[in-house]
């Protein structure tokens, strides 16, 4: 009996030994087998902090063409696109610079609105009809204005003896005409920033309507401490 339970005895300890080292094998190949599976960070699925590639939100600021980006995000920085400087040249405006009556660069455009509505005020030419604007100064914005001008010839006479009118302007308004009425035979003999000079001629007897004889006299408006001072001779009343 006592051999019998002698050799369980033996049986048993042999059984606990062999478990113990088949639990530290097996804790051993479980180290070694993580020591030896490649980490996900080294293959970029969870890339390190000091890694150098782009972040999810950098990689939402790619520009593409038509997206607009969110407002206060990185690429309202990166991508806003430069302004371009448009020159006043290329602009055709009634109000370049804020100034009425200007556009094309000039301070005064004879197409503007402000030249439109001066004609109105003429009414009709001597012979029921209308005027039509022939020439005006050319004085650049980027020079400065002063005094600007504009001629304007009338419709009702199918012959030379068409009358003009010349319509002065300073300040975005318009200040009335240098002559006191219509006159034939009327040009613009040359101006200045300041002033203009209008020339007139007139028919003598027998003269053809072609090639009138009378003058030429000339009257220059100049624009002195805010108002038209007109200086010469008009042509003979008939």
């Amino acid at each position: 009996m006592r051999g019998v339970t002698a050799v369980a005895a033996l049986g048993l300890a042999l059984t606990a030994c062999t478990t113990a080292g088949t639990a530290t094998d097996a804790a051993r190949s479980a180290t070694t087998a993580e020591s030896t599976v490649p980490s996900q960070s080294r293959h970029g699925s969870a890339p390190k902090p000091d890694a150098q590639q782009p972040t999810a939100q950098q990689q939402e600021t790619v520009d593409e063409p038509g997206v607009q980006p969110p407002a206060g995000s990185d690429r309202d920085v990166r991508s806003t696109p430069v302004a371009q400087t448009t020159s006043v040249a290329d602009t055709d405006s009634d109000t370049d610079a804020g100034r009425p009556g200007s556009g094309r660069g000039l301070c005064f455009d004879l197409n503007s609105a402000l030249a439109r509505d001066a004609i109105a005020t003429l009414g009709p030419d001597s012979n029921g009809g209308s005027w039509v604007p022939r020439g005006a100064s050319e004085h650049p914005l980027a020079h400065g204005c002063g005094l600007d001008w504009m001629l304007v010839d009338g419709s009702g006479f199918n012959d030379a003896t068409y009358t003009s009118r010349v319509l002065l302007f300073a300040g975005g308004q318009y200040l009335g005409t240098v002559e006191p009425h219509e006159y034939s035979y009327t040009s613009v003999a040359g101006d200045t920033l300041n002033s203009v000079t209008v020339r007139y001629r007139w028919l003598r007897d027998d003269d053809p309507f072609c090639c009138p004889q009378g003058g030429p006299t000339d009257v220059t408006a100049t624009l002195s401490g805010g108002a038209v001072v007109r200086s010469g001779q008009f042509p003979p009343s008939v």
